[in-house]
């Protein structure tokens, strides 16, 4: 079932024209910039966008020009694990593994001082379940964090339910270009 919805929304996006995802991209970080979450958050951590996947460039400058401390994920190509490090406006960056957008210049950062994590999903369920790219990645970094956990998609992402397994980490929010949903209220079916 996850690898079947895996494989639709990959499919879906990836079929994106460049004008939608900057569009839309541009509608959820306006709506998350606008909010609470953003405006109360300290250190917040970002995805670089790879592909369609929904940008985060616009909040990234933003998050700098606020004085917010940015910090962005870094992957261990052998253990597939999440690091968090921080950049600065004047950053430099490379293609790191699985062409993931990562700085040049490592500045490790401590996970406990992570108020705000935006993760990146292939799809959601409005309680805040999440199917990711299959390597656990996101779920093995966040498990240990105390940060509030927004997932960032389209609204075509969006799926009623999703099975999970015990090791998969929910969200607290999601953001999409229409709207933040609070995870914790949405009614279970």
């Amino acid at each position: 079932m996850k690898n079947e919805i895996r494989n639709k929304m990959k499919e879906m996006r990836k079929a994106m024209h460049k004008n939608d995802v900057f569009e839309k991209s541009q509608n959820a970080q306006n709506l998350f910039l606008k909010s609470k979450l953003y405006n109360e958050a300290e250190a917040i951590m970002l995805y670089m966008p790879l592909g369609n996947e929904m940008s985060t460039v616009e909040m990234i400058k933003k998050a700098h020009s606020d004085g917010k401390t940015v910090l962005v994920p870094v992957m261990d190509g052998k253990t597939f694990e999440i690091t968090a490090h921080r950049i600065y406006k004047d950053s430099e960056f490379e293609k790191g593994v699985f062409s993931l957008t990562e700085p040049i210049e490592k500045s490790p950062f401590d996970i406990s001082k992570i108020n705000l994590v935006i993760v990146p999903g292939v799809a959601f369920s409005k309680t805040g379940e999440r199917i990711g790219f299959g390597k656990g990645c996101y779920d093995k970094f966040l498990k240990d964090s105390t940060a509030i956990k927004v997932g960032f998609c389209y609204d075509y992402q969006l799926t009623d339910e999703i099975i999970t397994d015990d090791f998969d980490i929910k969200m607290d929010y999601l953001v999409t270009e229409k709207e933040i949903i609070n995870c914790k209220t949405e009614h279970k079916r």
